[in-house]
């Protein structure tokens, strides 16, 4: 009977299927086969409560992979049925990590990906844990000239850099509005918060300091729209939001923001995106207001082996009355990923240069001109793999040479987090 109730599934005869595992159900109720059949059938019949709970009575019944792999499975596919998406990626991640080989493994991830297509909703939660010898972006020089005067001041307290230890959350959540093969629009919510412990040395430099001192607190809501443009093979997109910065806890400015890009592929395996964002600042407190404008041009090229290469030239210009707002900026981004592990480890390399002109300073007669790099290696570990997630650990190096003293900054650092692997 448990055959011939395999068979009717397969042939597409779910009224026969359910009929026949009610019955096996009714003579043991802990006959897995017949759990896993009655919910396939009930799913394909539309009876979405029951399936799910039959799904839920075979996990309970699952001993080894393979029944965890199939049960997860059932359960996925009733919740994706019955229009629950997201707990139904959840299960999919399960189905991922008791997979008992590779191409079963690939098949799970290859239906969260379907289902994530198909789901209104996507939430993403980020930590990381990051020691830092500059969390407070400090001097790295003990002393300043100022004014140009032929003598140097002590720097002191949070004017020097200060070590420690960075801990940082988040949260982002987009839901679709609309989705067609040509146009799609989206409501994106996004909040993070990032404080500070501090280091016994940076206590002996700055006694007065506390990390939470350091701490930065954002939110985000936005509205965007991306089109299919078919004349020119390329994508347009634009974006509104409005959000909120709070430094030390307290409230550093709210911001209006709005941008416009294209995305067009140059070749099978090579794209180039161009975007333009202006933002309005509204200080809060005693900080002045800016409007910042933002232009970037990316290139990104996908090699035959999988390794893939990007490049981004950036202008910014920034103008507020401020004189450590208003000011010039240019960058350049390179970053190369190996689609091939190293030993454990697949790496990600990245170097930024940028160049930033203060036409006036505070505290010199010619302005304020910084070059800086930064460099960055990160290493992710697929063979830690655990409901499609692996854990990662980036070492970065930053160094600012200024004009002023004041403004010459260096931070080595490592981040410890995890990212997912589709």
């Amino acid at each position: 009977m448990r055959e011939l109730a395999g068979q009717a599934v397969l042939q597409g005869r779910p009224e026969l299927a359910y009929d026949l595992s009610g019955a096996l159900i009714s003579r043991d109720s802990n006959d897995l086969n017949a759990q896993l059949i009655r919910s396939r059938s009930a799913r394909d019949l539309g009876y979405t409560g029951k399936a799910t709970a039959h799904a839920k009575a075979a996990w309970a019944l699952s001993r080894t992979p393979s029944e965890k792999y199939a049960s997860s499975l059932a359960m996925a596919q009733a919740l994706s049925s019955a229009g629950r998406r997201t707990s139904a990626q959840l299960w999919l991640r399960r189905a991922v990590h008791h997979a008992p080989s590779d191409a079963l493994k690939a098949r799970a991830a290859r239906d969260f990906r379907y289902v994530r297509s198909q789901n209104p909703w996507s939430t993403a939660f980020s930590f990381s844990v990051a020691p830092s010898s500059n969390i407070n972006n400090g001097s790295r020089n003990e002393t300043s000239e100022l004014f140009g005067l032929p003598f140097e001041f002590q720097l002191e307290g949070e004017a020097r850099a200060l070590s420690g230890v960075e801990v940082s959350t988040g949260f982002r959540a987009r839901y679709r509005l609309m989705s067609t093969p040509t146009r799609r629009r989206d409501l994106s919510f996004r909040v993070s918060h990032r404080t500070y412990q501090l280091s016994d040395d940076a206590k002996d430099i700055a006694p007065d300091v506390e990390g939470s001192d350091f701490a930065t607190s954002s939110v985000f809501a936005g509205i965007s729209e991306s089109h299919a443009l078919s004349a020119l093979r390329a994508q347009a997109r634009w974006d509104l939001g409005i959000g909120g910065v709070w430094y030390g806890g307290d409230p550093l400015f709210h911001y209006n923001r709005a941008g416009i890009g294209l995305t067009k592929p140059i070749s099978k395996d090579a794209r180039i995106d161009l975007g333009l964002t202006r933002e309005g600042q509204i200080g809060q407190g005693r900080r002045e207001d800016a409007t910042i404008w933002s232009a970037r041009l990316g290139y990104d090229l996908t090699a035959q082996g999988g390794d893939r290469f990007a490049m981004s030239v950036g202008l910014t210009r920034s103008s507020s009355d401020g004189d450590y707002l208003d000011y010039t900026q240019r960058d350049l981004s390179l970053r190369y990923a190996l689609a091939r592990p190293i030993g454990p480890a697949l790496l990600d390399f990245g170097v930024t240069l940028s160049d930033k002109n203060h036409d006036r300073s505070a505290v010199s007669m010619d302005g304020r001109d910084e070059r800086s790099i930064e460099a960055s290696i990160t290493a992710a570990f697929p063979g830690l793999d655990a409901y499609g997630f692996i854990p990662t650990v980036t070492f970065n190096a930053e160094r600012t040479d200024a004009n002023i003293d004041l403004y010459e900054t260096e931070n080595y650092g490592i981040q410890l987090g995890i990212r997912s692997v589709f």
